[in-house]
């Protein structure tokens, strides 16, 4: 009776399941939507998880690691942890303003020479066109056949102008927006992380308290061993991602610097940064870099490109799974499916997320595929 009340449970649960899994895929665009929004109504809070992982490890040294006088502590409640909130945050607005002072310099010396050497570069282009005219009777007898519309073309260029106008207002607003909407989410997420890492003992021992008092103790347990696999995960991969960034922007800058590529130091920070968001973010950085060199020298971009690629595949197959690959226990591939959804879904908030939220999975996964094969007596 026993075992006919079990299959019952589980025929039910497979049905449900199903049922609910078949309404999910048919109905998947406004699921989609309705996840989309959600997520967009979350990000402060999201965005002040992520920031209270990163605070939290240097607070936690300073907490720990400070020989703190005792009596004084006593006295004052919290003092000890507001000291070592204060000393961290000093830190990372010394470590921002440092990094400004160094490249908003940078970026001014490189964007004035690019401006002055920008007639060099149009001389040298039309210079090219020229030659390859000449050297081509047929392509330049080609281009003489061609017929302009003036009249049309001048009609054709006021209206793009007007339309340009009108489209810089409009971006222009929105970036005002933009900006606006995004200096508040920022606000309310560093507040809810100041209050997660000041309260943090309270609203574990209130979270585990609800737990045990909705759940039976089983899955209880089971739900805390997920919360720890998660902020390990979250951590891991948060601190590993930063450590990871300031050694290929260091590699990147060393390598430069070596091998005489102009504007080094602009360049290297430039990648490093882009390389916060995995994958496919360094690509990004190198593209700018190649585009700042291509003005000065077209044949050093291409080598720089090849020096990029020489880089990222030591990063890659070297550093990365070392420093991030171990934190966060992901294999490349779904690092790769968890960069597309993560990015599909949410953006760059998105591929920062989906990795741990992969990782997580993956762990899990893998211990229930270790628990069926030791009942079946075998091994993975």
């Amino acid at each position: 009776m026993d075992l006919d009340s079990r299959f019952v449970k589980r025929a039910l649960f497979l049905i449900s399941f199903a049922i609910i899994l078949m309404w999910l895929l048919d109905n998947i665009v406004a699921v989609v939507h309705v996840l989309k929004q959600g997520l967009s109504i979350l990000s402060p809070f999201i965005l002040g998880l992520v920031i209270t992982f990163i605070l939290k490890g240097p607070m936690n040294f300073f907490e720990t690691k400070i020989p703190w006088n005792k009596t004084i502590l006593r006295k004052h409640d919290g003092l000890k942890r507001g000291i070592s909130f204060t000393i961290t945050l000093i830190i990372f607005i010394l470590v921002f303003i440092t990094i400004s002072f160094i490249i908003i310099p940078e970026l001014i010396n490189t964007f004035t020479d690019l401006v002055e050497r920008s007639p060099a570069m149009i001389e040298r282009v039309q210079s090219f066109v020229t030659s390859l005219l000449e050297d081509n009777p047929r392509l330049m007898e080609w281009v003489g056949y061609i017929d302009f519309n003036w009249n049309s073309l001048k009609d054709k260029v006021i209206e793009f102008t007007k339309g340009s106008i009108i489209a810089v207002l409009e971006s222009t607003l929105n970036i005002s927006m933009s900006i606006v909407s995004g200096t508040i989410t920022f606000a309310l997420a560093f507040v809810f992380s100041i209050y997660i890492l000041f309260q943090k003992e309270k609203l574990i021992g209130q979270t585990k308290n609800l737990t045990l008092a909705i759940f039976p103790e089983k899955v209880a347990n089971r739900l805390f061993y997920l919360a720890n696999l998660s902020n390990t995960a979250f951590s891991g991969f948060l601190h590993g991602q930063l450590l990871e960034v300031i050694i290929l922007g260091v590699m990147f800058f060393i390598a430069m610097t070596i091998f005489k590529f102009p504007y080094a130091l602009m360049i290297s920070v430039t990648i490093a940064v882009t390389s916060i968001v995995p994958i496919v973010g360094a690509f990004f950085g190198c593209f700018i870099g190649a585009f700042l060199i291509l003005v000065i020298n077209p044949k050093m971009a291409l080598w720089f490109v090849v020096m990029f690629i020489i880089i990222q595949q030591i990063e890659g197959n070297l550093i990365y799974p070392q420093v991030v690959g171990k934190a966060s226990g992901l294999p490349s591939l779904w690092t790769l499916v968890a960069v597309t959804l993560g990015g599909s879904l949410m953006g760059i908030m998105g591929i920062i997320l989906f990795i741990p939220i992969f990782s997580i999975l993956y762990v899990l996964i893998g211990d229930f595929v270790r628990k069926r094969l030791e009942k079946k007596n075998l091994t993975a």
